[in-house]
């Protein structure tokens, strides 16, 4: 009996499973990393090639392994691509250029100038021997210098004769009034309605400084614009990073209700954060709802809803600015026509949607020799693993840290590791650990039980025998 005992304690031990370290094999492919000086942090921008192949969508398989085969400590960081600060809006002074006054002879208008403690102020006065009712504004005179800084973009207001205007604009720049230099060609100026939906492209964007001076002059002189109101601002960027662009094509389009979708199906898990719709025709317009989901099991999510718009206004192209939402790594997408002016509904044709995205940041601690190696594509850590480092580098390094703290990492070769089998999800394997410790229980229990079978036994036989012997 005591062997036994002892027996079921020492196979409890034994039988527990230890889970076997994870190599550069058990990823599907990898690139070595090429670094220079010895560093602390390395950073890289993941190639799309990566979010092609994982099969977690927050990256959890994928590992930097240093030359000696170690797993070294990484971070993912989303970063921004090309954030735009507007700040400092300001109205601009702006006067009216009238048909006689936009000569290139500049005696044919008189110029008046005061100033006070906000800057200069432009009158213009205009030829007094032109008949006032046969005078037509053909464009304006803007006046910067009362600005404090530079403005990048301007904003406009005016009148509307209809319930759409359009208008091309041409800006011009001077700092005497008299030499005029070409500053943005063929802006596009639209206040347009459909369906109950305003689309509105109001603002114009600087390509430098400015001088002092500008002229705003039209290509349809016969639809003056009469502003109201011109507002200016200034920016800054700071850019971490272009965004990418994937377009999915050849939707599957059903009607469910009298409603009608375009549903797209993807393989990989881009960290996507807007959208945009390409039209099969020009001169669409549509209100449409752009949803996504992790699988088919999962209700759809609307990411963004708004009037999407493609216009051509002579040789000039009007579009929607791209619809913004939280990153997401969903590889199912959806839209939905909630309002059609784009001939969708007859189901013959089909919208191109793309995706925007922006790579997430690795960093990775420097430890060990090189080379490094970026393994990614691994079915079983997808299934069973996470980061074990997560959030511990991005504690210490911020996206701003000293220079010589993160140094950048360049991909090298791609090598292939463990191949298509390393993506695939492994087997379920029992769970022996559970499955032991069921069996040592019962077992225990059997043994127990037994144990105490035979010790009622042996007390029953010995008051037996005392019995008889009291007799």
């Amino acid at each position: 009996m005591r062997y036994l005992l002892l027996a079921l304690i020492l196979i409890f031990p034994t039988g527990q499973l230890q889970a076997g370290e994870i190599t550069s094999l058990d990823f599907a492919v990898g690139y070595y990393l090429e670094v220079e000086a010895k560093g602390a942090v390395y950073s890289l921008e993941l190639p799309e090639d990566v979010y092609r192949t994982v099969k977690s969508a927050d990256l959890s398989d994928v590992r930097v392994f240093n030359g000696a085969g170690e797993i070294v400590p990484h971070d993912l960081r989303l970063v921004k691509a090309d954030e735009t600060i507007l700040r400092d809006k300001g109205t601009i002074p702006f006067f009216p250029l009238f048909q006689e006054s936009v000569s290139s002879d500049p005696a044919e208008f008189s110029l008046q100038v005061s100033r006070n403690t906000a800057g200069a102020i432009v009158n213009i006065q205009p030829d007094p021997a032109a008949d006032a009712d046969d005078r037509k504004i053909t464009g304006y005179l803007l006046d910067l210098s009362s600005l404090k800084e530079a403005a990048s973009e301007l904003e406009f207001y005016w009148e509307k004769d209809s319930d759409s205007s359009v208008f091309t604009v041409n800006i011009e720049q001077s700092s005497d009034l008299v030499h005029w230099i070409p500053l943005v060609q063929k802006a596009t100026l639209a206040d347009l309605q459909f369906g109950g939906q305003q689309v509105e492209r109001r603002t114009v964007n600087l390509p430098q400084q400015p001088l002092q001076y500008l002229k705003l002059t039209w290509q349809e002189p016969r639809w003056p614009l009469r502003l109201t109101k011109i507002d200016s601002f200034t920016r800054n960027v700071e850019t971490h990073g272009k965004q990418q662009w994937i377009s999915l094509t050849n939707g599957i389009i059903q009607k469910q209700n009298d409603r009608l979708t375009v549903e797209y199906e993807t393989d990989y898990r881009f960290p996507t954060s807007s959208v945009q719709i390409r039209f099969p025709e020009t001169n669409s317009i549509a209100k449409l709802s752009v949803q996504s989901r992790p699988d088919a099991e999962t209700e759809w999510r609307t990411q963004c809803e708004q009037v999407f718009h493609d216009l051509t206004f002579q040789d000039t192209v009007i579009q929607n600015e791209p619809c913004k939402f939280p990153p997401t790594a969903d590889p199912l997408w959806r839209v939905v026509i909630e309002q059609d002016g784009a001939g969708l509904r007859s189901g013959n044709r089909n919208l191109t949607l793309q995706l925007g995205w922006q790579p997430s940041e690795l960093l990775f601690i420097g430890r060990g020799a090189p080379p490094y190696l970026l393994a990614f594509g691994s079915g079983k850590l997808a299934l069973e693993e996470n980061n074990p480092s997560d959030g511990m580098i991005l504690q210490t390094v911020q996206l701003k840290s000293p220079a010589g703290v993160v140094s950048p990492a360049k991909l090298g070769k791609r090598v292939s590791l463990g191949g298509d089998l390393a993506l695939q999800s492994p087997a379920k394997q029992p769970p022996w650990k559970k499955m032991l410790l069921w069996a040592v229980l019962l077992l225990g229990i059997g043994l127990l039980a037994f144990m105490v079978r035979n010790l009622t036994k042996e007390m029953k036989t010995a008051e037996e025998k005392r019995v008889s012997e009291e007799r």
